[in-house]
C-alpha cells in the first residue's frame, strides 16, 4: 500500500509522490540529483547538515505580482470565499508539499498562516485556531517548525514603519502582533523566532 502524503480532505498535488533521490544521471525532473538526505557526510547525514526549510510565504501566499502588474498565479487553496476556510486549505496544501518534498522544516509569517481579523483580538483568535491545526499537521507528518515571524509590512498601517512608526497606535498594534507570533512559534515548537517584518 502506498503512503499517503496529504493530511486534509483534498490532495492538491495529485499524481506526485515523495520526491526521490535518483542521482546525477537521472532525467526525472522531479528527482534530486545531488541531495541525498540520508547520505552520511562525516558523522551526520546531508539532511542534518543542510536543514532545509520551505517558506510558507514564498511558496503558498505570493501571487506572482511585480510593481508593474497584478497577481499572475491562481492557487486552488485560495478558492474558498471565507478567509479562514482558505487558510485551512492553504495549510493542507503546504503540509502536502512539505511532506512530498521531504524537507524537515517549514517557516512562516503569522499572516501567511491565518488572515487578519477586524481587531487585534480577532486576529489572535484566527492565528490560535490555525496554530492548533498546524500542530495537528506537524504530529501527522513529522514536520518541524524552524522559525516563525510577524508580517509587519503587508498592511497599509505599516507604511511608516512598525516599531519605529510615529503613530503610537500602530506601535502598540505591532507589539501585540509580535507577541501573538512569538506565542504561535513557541506553541509549535519553533527552533527560532525571527525579528523580521520588512519595516
Amino acid at each position: 500500500m502506498s503512503q499517503q502524503y496529504f493530511t486534509g480532505d483534498r490532495e492538491f498535488f495529485p499524481g506526485i509522490g515523495a520526491i526521490p533521490f535518483e542521482g546525477r544521471e537521472s532525467d526525472n525532473p522531479l528527482a534530486f540529483k545531488f541531495y541525498n538526505r540520508d547520505q552520511m557526510v562525516g558523522d551526520r547525514t546531508m539532511q542534518e547538515h543542510l536543514r532545509f526549510a520551505a517558506c510558507y510565504w514564498h511558496t503558498f501566499c505570493a501571487g506572482g505580482s511585480d510593481p508593474f502588474g497584478a497577481d499572475t498565479q491562481v492557487f486552488a487553496w485560495d478558492e474558498a470565499a471565507d478567509p479562514m476556510d482558505a487558510a485551512r486549505a492553504r495549510m493542507d496544501a503546504a503540509f502536502e508539499f512539505f511532506t512530498k518534498l521531504g524537507v524537515p522544516y517549514y517557516c512562516f509569517h503569522d499572516r501567511d498562516m491565518s488572515p487578519e481579523g477586524d481587531s487585534v483580538a480577532a486576529s489572535e483568535r484566527n492565528l490560535q485556531s490555525l496554530v492548533e491545526l498546524a500542530g495537528e499537521r506537524q504530529r501527522e507528518t513529522g514536520m518541524k517548525l524552524l522559525w516563525g515571524t510577524a508580517n509587519m509590512f503587508g498592511h497599509p498601517r505599516y507604511m511608516n514603519g512598525a516599531a519605529t512608526n510615529p503613530d503610537f497606535a500602530v506601535v502598540t498594534h505591532a507589539a501585540a502582533q509580535v507577541k501573538a507570533a512569538l506565542d504561535a512559534t513557541v506553541a509549535l515548537g519553533g527552533e527560532n523566532y525571527v525579528f523580521w517584518g520588512g519595516r
